[in-house]
């Protein structure tokens, strides 16, 4: 039991599990707090029961104590958007690891799926893993929707537009005579809506707009849809049948990733001189990846690696005070790290 500063009192690097009974109440506690397990670099859970408790926005606080004031609608809207979006997060189709990378904007640290997560795990044995063609299929139909809609409508005249309903401003916009409208009429809407939502989390369709937001295509989208890179999702489950018993699932994720924000700037704290040795240990951190078939975050994430640039160790102790470091990781890649550390720094490389 634990209260949401899990993440801040706990320094080992062997938890094997962390279990949240409840819901985190935004993605960023939930990365801090599942952040805590698997640091050592030794295979780890992140399990959450439900994501659809109730979200209490105000009469206690974040400890569990009484509030000492009522909050203010806007705090608790705000709270309340954060919620949603890990309730978007958790009920997305797509690799967990990849979606909190594109919810804290490092698209660029992405694996196209990191095979870990119950999802990829999940498409292993899904239907869509013995139909591919089928949820590639449905994928881009649906992507087509919202390429006709872009910037123009919201998610659900996109959802209208693929189930061919008939509607004024798509009549208006000269879209129920496209080869889109009802290209998905077969399913329902609702079902619909969860796979356009599915496509967010996937970072294929964003939101934009002021006044009301609009769905948008997204490169990576645009080429989904085009068929130039493959359409990896679990679909919506079908509708329950009146008095089935819904199917448990298990939410998870393990990562060790900070935001993009964060990440900046502690390599502005490197300097130049850390900079170099960062991109140096990013080439060897790839080249141990690729010889030991395990993504790149396996070996040492970013923050690893910048805490090692900026503290330019020279041995294995010092090296276990970088972030993410403990005697597992050191003695398995320790004295490659260090050989690369000196190279760049052009001085000794001391032993033990």
């Amino acid at each position: 039991m634990a209260t949401n500063a899990f993440g801040m009192g706990i320094d080992r690097p062997d938890v094997r599990a962390v279990i949240h009974l409840g819901p985190p109440g935004s993605i960023e506690a939930y990365y801090q707090e599942v952040g805590r397990a698997g640091r050592d670099g030794a295979p780890a859970l992140g399990s959450c029961s439900s994501a659809r408790a109730i979200c209490r926005c105000g009469g206690r606080s974040s400890s569990g104590a009484p509030a000492t004031r009522p909050r203010t609608p806007r705090v608790v809207e705000h709270k309340w958007s954060m919620f949603l979006e890990l309730i978007r997060w958790a009920e997305g189709g797509s690799c967990r690891h990849d979606a909190i990378l594109r919810y804290f904007g490092d698209e660029a640290e992405t694996l196209a799926g990191c095979g870990r997560c119950d999802v990829c795990l999940a498409l292993g044995d899904a239907p869509e893993a013995r139909d591919p063609e089928r949820v590639t299929l449905i994928v881009r139909k649906a992507l087509s929707g919202v390429a006709r809609v872009h910037g123009r409508f919201g998610l659900q005249l996109a959802v209208k537009l693929v189930r061919g309903e008939p509607d004024e401003r798509l009549d208006r916009a000269g879209l129920t005579t496209v080869k889109t409208f009802g290209n998905l009429k077969e399913h329902a809407a609702p079902w619909l809506v969860a796979l356009l939502r599915r496509c967010v989390s996937a970072g294929w369709v964003s939101f934009a707009g002021v006044d009301r937001p609009v769905v948008t295509l997204t490169d990576d989208g645009r080429a989904v849809m085009r068929g130039e890179r493959p359409a990896r999702l679990l679909l919506p489950p079908e509708a329950r049948r009146p008095g089935a018993e819904p199917a448990r699932r298990r939410d998870t994720a393990t990562t060790d990733r900070v935001p993009a924000s964060l990440a900046r700037a502690r390599a502005r704290r490197a300097g130049r001189a850390g900079a170099g040795s960062f991109e140096a240990l990013r080439r060897y951190r790839l080249t141990v990846a690729r010889a030991e078939g395990v993504a790149p975050f396996i070996v040492a994430s970013d923050r690893t690696l910048r805490d090692i640039a900026a503290l330019r160790p020279r041995d294995l102790a010092e090296l276990e005070r970088a972030h993410g470091v403990g005697p597992y990781k050191a003695a398995k890649y320790g004295a490659g790290i260090l050989q690369v550390v000196a190279k760049q720094a052009g001085g000794p490389l001391h032993s033990g």
